[in-house]
């Protein structure tokens, strides 16, 4: 996979958007420890202290399409960044639904996956990853935490994208050896809140509910009272 380490960048995602008709090859990743204009879920910004943490971009030009890609996708990186957690011995690892990696209450890491669609069909796939690693300060963000902060050490960033880099290379390939099944029990196994009482903000109401898991289309199974329903992103969310 072809690497390109910037020294500083607005967003790595925003940059492959800007750059991909120029790549030659059909993945590559795009990583730096300066983010200066992050993105998350629904165009929420990323905060990250300037050589303090991770950020890094995956692109991958699709040649074989299929109805389970994406699905596929963000199981496959959700459960990818929480067992490089893992291997640092990160305490209490969760995958909050969509894509936030939580260690207890806290937010240790963000995922942005982005595509681009031709005829139905998927063309390309930017899966962004945020991790907080040596930032001790998150400011008014008290639901952040980090690797030094649970740690209580530094840990060499460089060798944490190589890493995911790693983990996330010829994707395509990686999750065609899992049945969607699969990774939809793996998923759920480690999905934060799931089976728990947990309070939920839907529209305007503060209701009551538990997170049964998800669907085949990414959509959340949350039981409220006698009847299930199924949420979208930006539909619902859990309070913490």
């Amino acid at each position: 996979m072809k690497l390109i380490k910037l020294n500083a960048i607005d967003s790595t995602n925003e940059y492959i958007k800007l750059n991909k008709s120029f790549f030659s090859k059909n993945s590559l990743a795009v990583y730096s420890f300066n983010q200066t204009n992050g993105k998350g879920q629904r165009g929420k910004k990323w905060v990250s202290e300037p050589y303090k943490n991770t950020s890094i971009s995956f692109y991958f030009r699709i040649e074989k399409p299929s109805e389970e890609l994406l699905l596929k996708t963000n199981l496959f990186t959700a459960l990818s960044v929480l067992e490089i957690l893992k291997s640092y011995d990160i305490p209490k690892l969760k995958i909050k639904w969509p894509n936030d990696i939580m260690s207890g209450n806290k937010k240790i890491a963000g995922i942005l996956i982005e595509t681009s669609i031709i005829k139905n069909k998927i063309k390309d796939i930017i899966i962004g990853i945020g991790l907080n690693v040596n930032q001790i300060d998150f400011d008014q963000m008290k639901h952040a935490t980090s690797m030094k902060i649970i740690k209580k050490k530094n840990f060499n960033l460089q060798d944490i994208s190589k890493r995911l880099i790693h983990k996330l290379s010829s994707l395509e390939s990686k999750i065609c050896n899992h049945s969607k099944e699969q990774l939809i029990e793996q998923f759920c196994t480690n999905l934060f809140g799931i089976r728990k009482k947990q309070k939920f903000i839907i529209g305007e109401n503060l209701v009551v509910g538990t997170i049964l898991g998800i669907t085949d289309d990414y959509m959340l199974n949350v039981g409220l009272g006698k009847q299930i329903e199924q949420f979208d992103n930006g539909q619902i969310k859990l309070i913490l």
